[in-house]
């Protein structure tokens, strides 16, 4: 197979789709029967192709069929330009003008990269292993939960838990059977320590912190090995997530330690800190000290990572009314220092919008009255156990004692013109509803399935 650049007009959507039902008889009717299984989709598809321009790690399949380009993988991307170029290929009014909308925020790819196959039969194995699963890792194998979390750097408290447990290691390296207990919980437990790391009072007692990825210990090695060495060896050993799952849960394990918790007289002047290092770092390390510290004193000064800087920057919705996802998208566009009065405004908003909406979708109409129910139900039905770490702050700002100040904050931001938000707020707010705006748009799709 060899690759081409083709020009839209020229390529012919596959009349065979496995997507449909029955054979088509033209582009026209190939764009109703996609647009039938799902407008939303593919309006997003057309929205994000404006945005960004045609996905160049995934090229389009086509085969020559006489005088025509036949599109045998790509139909939606295709189909979708097509959409754009020409709304009236769309079948109903509505749709037409949502796609003009769309056509005129941007430039609309005219050409695509494609692969050009000699028959189907040649792309069907390439076909057939991007639509059917991972097949033994032949295919596209899925990001777990934690993956996709690195990726989109959202600090979850899973993340910050493995974060923890690496500093640690790297701090007692010579403690055998502590690293053993940090496997343990790493292996199995890692949600529960995530639980634990996730509440402040815990990170205050135990004298740790985070800077982004980098771990700080407020407090000399010696000072906190006695406390983190009892952590591990309960959290690998005795203590679930029953005995550490409310505030006061928490509480009552430290009350527990008491004894060997570091002294708040022997907290440092200045923490000291753990990060991974990097391969340009290590190379680093062996230079001499008056090169490395010329070296150090270039290195540019940690700049907040993008989804400090804007809201939600890690939430993706697919399974939400058009509109609402619209709203996000714009809302993630919102740079939180630069615009802190609109981004506290917005937040309120999107996390509304989309419960309302789930609401509406699921046909829910008890809890409905007020932002706190509203959140409240999907919580439930989310996280019905109260165990999920990602949502254990959505779960602390909307239900348990400061429940009523946070809500009543998000109220301020829109109704008091006495408030100004503070950038910590707006930041908190968003990274505590980023799981809950995720797992709401999954919870759509479970529904509905």
């Amino acid at each position: 197979m060899k690759q081409a650049s083709m020009h839209v007009a020229s390529l012919t959507l596959d009349d065979n789709n496995p997507r449909h039902a029955k054979q088509t008889a033209s582009d026209a009717e190939s764009i109703a029967a996609l647009l039938e299984k799902g407008p939303d989709k593919l309006l997003r598809l057309a929205r994000d192709i404006i945005q960004h321009g045609v996905n160049p790690t995934e090229l389009v399949v086509v085969m020559a069929d006489g005088d025509r380009n036949v599109v045998l993988e790509g139909n939606r991307r295709v189909a979708a330009l097509k959409l754009l170029h020409n709304p009236k290929l769309a079948p109903t009014e509505k749709l037409q003008k949502q796609i003009s909308a769309i056509a005129r925020r941007g430039e609309i790819p005219r050409r695509v990269m494609c692969v050009v196959a000699e028959s189907r039969l040649q792309a069907e194995h390439w076909i057939r292993i991007r639509h059917t699963g991972e097949n033994g890792g032949v295919g596209v194998v899925r990001w777990s939960t934690s993956e996709a979390s690195r990726f989109g750097g959202r600090s979850t408290p899973t993340e910050k838990a493995r974060l923890f447990t690496d500093a640690v290691s790297d701090w007692f390296a010579e403690d055998a059977d502590l690293l053993a207990n940090i496997e343990t919980v790493r292996d199995g437990r890692i949600t529960n320590l995530g639980r634990m790391i996730a509440d402040p009072t815990v990170r205050h007692r135990l004298g740790v912190s985070f800077d982004g990825d980098v771990v700080l210990s407020n407090f000399p090695k010696d000072r906190i090995h006695p406390i983190l060495t009892r952590l591990f060896t309960d959290f690998a050993g005795p203590v679930s997530v029953d005995l550490i799952k409310t505030k006061r849960q928490r509480e009552k394990y430290l009350e527990q330690v008491e004894d060997i918790l570091p002294k708040l007289a022997d907290r440092l002047d200045e923490p000291e800190k753990y990060s991974k290092v990097s391969d340009g770092d290590e190379a680093n390390q062996d230079k001499p000290a008056e090169e490395k510290a010329e070296s150090d004193s270039r290195k540019p000064r940690r700049k907040r990572p993008d989804f400090e800087k804007r809201l939600f920057q890690s939430v993706a919705l697919g399974h939400v009314s058009l509109r609402s996802s619209e709203v996000l998208e714009e809302a993630k566009k919102i740079t939180i220092d630069d615009m802190p009065n609109t981004a506290a405004i917005m937040v309120r908003a999107v996390v509304d919008i989309v419960v309302t909406d789930v609401a509406a979708q699921l046909g829910w109409k008890r809890n409905q009255d007020t932002l706190k129910g509203r959140i409240s139900a999907v919580l439930n039905q989310v996280d019905p156990e109260k165990n999920d770490p990602s949502l254990s702050d959505a779960w602390r700002f909307s239900q348990e004692d400061d429940g009523a100040l946070v809500l009543k904050t998000l109220h301020s931001f829109v109704h008091s013109w006495q408030n100004h938000p503070l950038t910590v707020e707006v930041r908190k707010l968003s990274l505590a509803y980023s799981p809950l705006l995720l797992k709401a748009d999954e919870l759509i799709e479970k529904k509905k399935r």
